[in-house]
């Protein structure tokens, strides 16, 4: 049987809007999140290359320690690597808390003398 391609475009046209019928019942599930390691292997990259673009990869932090864990939506990543043409600035969304620096014994955090406590030399 030989179709024409006006006869080609009106079949694909009707298969294409049954198809788009079909899709739009269908109730949707979420999707899980992903770690680090399975964005490495959908998408064939390194574990360390997803952690150094965490930020514009969409990743979300499960805590707030250094180390906390990450999660990624697929389509996200899908989305951000496909924009790939642009650059990607592996700064993450985040900031990590600056760490205080100690006081040094005998001075309070400003740098002035404590006084000493039950007979103690001064520093």
């Amino acid at each position: 049987m030989d179709l024409t391609d006006a006869q080609l475009e009106e079949l694909a046209e009707i298969v294409a809007r049954r198809v788009v019928e079909l899709l739009r019942d269908r109730p949707t599930e979420p999707q899980p999140f992903i770690d680090a390691a399975e964005v490495a292997r959908r998408f064939g990259v390194t574990r360390s290359w997803v952690y150094d673009h965490a930020g514009p990869l969409g990743a979300i932090r499960l805590g707030a320690g250094p180390r906390a864990r990450l999660r990624f939506d697929s389509g996200a990543v899908a989305l951000a690597l496909a924009r790939a043409d642009e650059p990607m600035d592996p700064s993450p969304p985040w900031r990590s808390p600056r760490r205080r620096r100690r006081p040094r014994h005998g001075f309070t955090a400003s740098g002035v003398p404590l006084l000493p406590i039950r007979g103690d030399p001064p520093p």
